[in-house]
């Protein structure tokens, strides 16, 4: 197994024995998985921007990439329990379709990215991420700001 699929197991792992625990979970520990999750979407998409800005080592945007995917594959579970709070708007459950929507888009937009890093590097992801990162459209929507 490859350094970048052990990475890749172990996060499906973790996020799977995660969720099997969320049924049982307070209303606070449902908003700190959720935060936890959306935390690690974007510390890693910081990071994929700062290898492709040369900032960080270009051998790792296929394991940035990866990571970004899996995460965002467990977007759409992490707030499928109607629990308000956090950054969270109500409009998560409110128009909870057009959110589902958006969450596969941004999974199967990951998925595609990781599979060309893979495939192709640096060079190959640059000009995707523009089109494959689609995180502000649905945080104008669904994220209550920070004040």
């Amino acid at each position: 197994m490859t350094r970048l699929s052990h990475i890749a197991v172990g996060v499906a792992l973790l996020a799977a024995t995660t969720l099997s625990g969320v049924a049982r979970a307070d209303n606070q520990d449902v908003i700190d998985y959720r935060q936890h999750i959306m935390k690690t979407l974007g510390e890693q998409a910081q990071s994929l921007a700062m290898v492709m800005q040369g900032k960080a080592p270009a051998e790792n945007v296929a394991i940035h990439a990866q990571l970004l995917a899996v995460t965002a594959a467990t977007v759409e579970a992490a707030f499928k329990e109607k629990v308000a709070g956090g950054e969270s708007k109500a409009d998560v459950w409110a128009k909870w379709d057009d959110f589902a929507k958006r969450s596969k888009e941004l999974s199967a937009n990951m998925a595609d990215l990781a599979k060309t890093a893979q495939a192709g590097g640096l060079d190959a992801v640059k000009p995707k991420m523009a089109t494959a990162m689609t995180c502000k459209g649905c945080h104008e929507i669904y994220r209550e700001q920070k004040k």
